[in-house]
Formats: structure tokens, sequence, C-alpha cells
């Protein structure tokens, strides 16, 4: 069953059932006060004022958002990583080279500092560090 909000004060929201369909068949005015509260459009979506209020996207500055996802010392071991397997000529595998091509655009990004919202890395720290040492002991 929908909820349904009084439209004289839409902070009031109720499960009114079917009470609202038997006022509708009696002509009972009270029926006019009352409407079916639309789906929230996503979860973290907030009922005010009788409609639905979507809070803005989080923003980050680059170096934010790369903090987001790794520590400083995950981006040095992946750097570490990748001359390694340089060094072995051995390949860098589609983690290590999708994550090092976010973080050189991470990179490229940080040089306008405006908070804004960016794409998630394409895998963890983990999976490109586990294929990397993978990689390595081949």
């Amino acid at each position: 069953m929908p909820n349904y909000y009084r439209i004289s004060d839409p902070s009031d929201v109720r499960d009114l059932g079917d009470q609202v369909a038997a006022w509708v068949a009696a002509e009972n005015p009270k029926a006019n006060d009352w409407a079916v509260q639309p789906e929230a459009p996503s979860v973290d979506a907030v009922w005010t004022d009788g409609a639905w209020i979507v809070p803005p996207a989080p923003t980050f500055t680059p170096e934010q958002w790369v903090s987001q996802h790794m520590s400083p010392l995950q981006v040095a071991a992946l750097s570490e990583f990748r001359l390694a397997l340089m060094q072995a000529n051995k390949p860098l595998g589609p983690n290590m080279t999708g994550l090092k091509g976010w973080l050189e655009t991470m990179m490229a990004e940080s040089i306008n500092s405006t908070p804004r919202t960016f794409s998630a890395p394409p895998c963890s720290y983990e999976a490109a560090a586990s294929e990397a040492v993978a990689g390595l002991q081949s």
C-alpha cells in the first residue's frame, strides 16, 4: 500500500491503507486532503514539504578522492609494482593497467583543486597488487 501525505500539511505522512478509498466511496471531504506519496527517487532522498529532495552528490578534490580509495603507501606500492614488472619484462595486467590510467587521470585533474565528482577506480588496490605479485612470480 502506498503512503499518503496530507495536502494541507505535507509533513504528515501516513499509511492509511484502504481508508482513502472508503472516504472517496462515501464522498467524505477528508479524501480531498490526502494524496499518494510518490516513490522515493533514491535511498538517500528526504521527504520535505510535499516533495522528495535528493541531496547532491558529494564532491572532492582529486587528492581527497584518491584518498577515499587508497592510502599514500598503497599509491607508492603500485608505482613500485609497476617498475618491478617493467624491469622483469613482465606485462601489466588489466587491473594494474586500469588503476595506473585512473591514477594518471587523477594526477592530471589535480591541477584544478576545485571540488567535484570523479569516476571510481576500475578496481581495488588489493586486486591490482595481487595481480602484480602473481605477474612477478610467473
